[in-house]
């Protein structure tokens, strides 16, 4: 298992990859994206912490929502996208949330311990 660079438009971009050998020839598969993180280190540091701050831009937007737009009226076109906004970065963090927990089970499994969650 290594990382593997990827250059591309908008920067360096980095996969986790196994390499194995079918009929004889190697063939790599990628077990994760990493995104802009160098190492498996700096992804598990790195998510966790996007993975907050997208939590709780989501819940700044949800509480400027409920503080502004009374119950008893549509919200406006700008108060949607404000909703839009919130409920985008609850769908990243997620992403990332499931992806962070990927890569902690194969990193787990590569060190011959119990994922966790299942000791």
């Amino acid at each position: 298992m290594f990382v593997r660079k990827k250059v591309v438009k908008g920067g360096d971009y980095y996969q986790l990859v196994e390499s194995r050998r079918v009929d004889g020839q190697p063939r790599q598969k990628v077990l994760l994206h990493l995104g802009p993180y160098e190492t498996v280190e700096a992804a598990l540091k790195g998510w966790s912490k996007d993975i907050k701050r997208l939590r709780r831009q989501a819940r700044r937007e949800r509480e400027r929502l409920r503080q502004d737009v009374p119950e008893r009226r549509e919200p406006f076109p700008f108060e949607r996208d404000m909703l839009k906004k919130a409920e985008n970065a609850e769908r990243k963090a997620a992403s990332l949330a499931n992806k962070l927990g990927r890569l902690r089970g194969i990193v787990a499994q590569r060190n011959g311990e119990a994922p966790e969650g299942e000791a």
